[in-house]
């Protein structure tokens, strides 16, 4: 989401900077002590302000992309919406689950529209929060141009690896990759890494016996991320749950082959560029990857579809659908 928030704030400042003035509102009792913190690789010329304030800031609208609205504004609001998981997967503590959804729930009450970043998660809005259709839009994400890469990265000795990007949680289903590794034949098991990039607790080298796993943590270095999506023989992408999904975007933008679940908003991302396997299903999984490291004009296929695919998802057209939702806002 913070890659999303910046990337939007980015072209809003620049391409769009006649159109909207930006004013960060912040939780900070000092917000001008903390100002560089939150700035910090966004264009001049976007103010910061305490959220408390917003009364007197004279905003047209405020703009709340985090999965609903974390406070209530005094002026209109927008609210981007990536995912409800609180309410697919609610927690079993009351209150943690009511904080959880909450700001949902105060969305649903008092935005005058709703960003979907996909059809997906538009119906789960619907369906589980009895939203009205017309107060959302939905506005898919967006990747920026890939990076050039001079140097992919490579596992040492290995033939080739696998590649997982994101978070390790239950929803991401990262134990039936691991489980499809070792099903894999064994002679391209042995010449073939697993590599997690990502926050990988509860993980460690000896989780998949007979895999060579790599655990990169989180990588905060896009150049570096670029260089293992370009490197990699293929891309997994096992998750039971996804608003939107956007590391398939940027693998496909690489040019690495998607492997992907058939679950949520995937396949409305992926279209016809990736190739799916039945949700939860190693064995399947394991096929699926094994066809893709096998069959060079397999992967070429995959590799050209997925980066026309990618290409259909801008930045600036993310941004200035955004945008204009604002506007609308603002005049209603």
């Amino acid at each position: 989401m913070g890659r999303y928030v910046r990337s939007v704030l980015r072209e809003f400042a620049t391409r769009f900077a006649n159109r909207v003035r930006l004013t960060l509102l912040v939780p900070d009792l000092l917000p001008w002590l903390t100002r560089n913190r939150y700035i910090a690789g966004l264009p001049d010329g976007i103010a910061v302000a305490r959220h408390a304030a917003t009364a007197d800031l004279g905003l047209d609208v405020v703009w709340f992309p985090w999965n609903g609205m974390t406070w209530r504004a005094p002026v209109r609001a927008v609210a981007t919406v990536h995912d409800i998981w609180p309410f697919v997967a609610p927690a079993q503590n009351a209150s943690v689950r009511a904080r959880e959804q909450t700001q949902y729930r105060v969305a649903a009450e008092q935005a005058t529209s709703i960003i979907a970043v996909s059809s997906f998660t538009k119906r789960e809005l619907v369906t589980r929060l009895n939203l009205a259709e017309g107060r959302i839009v939905v506005i898919p994400q967006g990747v920026p141009p890939p990076l050039p890469v001079h140097t992919p990265a490579f596992v040492a000795g290995s033939k080739r690896y696998v590649l997982f990007v994101g978070e390790v949680e239950p929803r991401k289903d990262v134990g039936t990759l691991l489980a499809a590794m070792q099903r894999l034949p064994e002679q391209v098991r042995r010449d073939t890494a697993l590599v997690i990039a990502g926050r990988s607790r509860g993980i460690d080298a000896g989780s998949a016996p007979g895999v060579r796993l790599v655990l990169t943590g989180e990588i905060a270095d896009d150049a570096k991320l670029a260089a293992w999506y370009a490197g990699a023989g293929a891309f997994a992408f096992p998750s039971k749950y996804e608003g939107f999904g956007l590391p398939v975007l940027e693998a496909m933008s690489y040019g690495a082959p998607v492997v992907a679940s058939d679950a949520a908003s995937i396949p409305e991302v992926g279209g016809d560029a990736a190739l799916y396997f039945p949700c939860g299903n190693a064995e399947a999984l394991a096929v699926a990857l094994a066809h893709v490291l096998q069959d060079d004009a397999l992967a070429a296929r995959l590799s050209a579809a997925g980066k026309a695919r990618a290409a259909q998802f801008d930045e600036t057209t993310r941004a200035e659908r955004t945008l204009a939702v604002l506007e609308s806002a603002a005049r209603t």
